[in-house]
């Protein structure tokens, strides 16, 4: 669960992919992490606060799509990456302007 990894979670019959936001020493304290969820590239239009992800999946981090998932969610998800710091600067800047901070 570290901040800028990138997961497939089993949620139910399906699994979503998210980005975790928070930072580490806040998942590790509360056993917890605050995600954003994404969906697949071209899936739904662009917005201003769209952030394309290329790597380490192809994807688009909507921010209005904020999660929070509990570490056990974790212990059976698919790590598949890290985004790179650029990008996780983008989803930063939206989540920020989408959040009025």
């Amino acid at each position: 669960m570290k901040r800028g990894t990138v997961w497939e979670i089993p949620v139910g019959d399906s699994t979503r992919t998210a980005v975790v936001l928070s930072i580490d020493e806040v998942n590790t304290k509360f056993q917890a992490a605050v995600c954003l969820l994404l969906h697949p590239a071209g899936a739904y239009p662009d917005t201003l606060v769209s952030v394309p992800i290329a790597d380490p999946v192809r994807a688009v981090a909507v921010p209005v799509n904020v999660t929070q998932y509990a570490a056990r969610r974790f212990e059976n998800a698919k790590l598949l990456g890290e985004v790179g710091q650029e990008t996780m600067a983008r989803i930063e800047q939206a989540v920020r302007s989408v959040l009025g901070l």
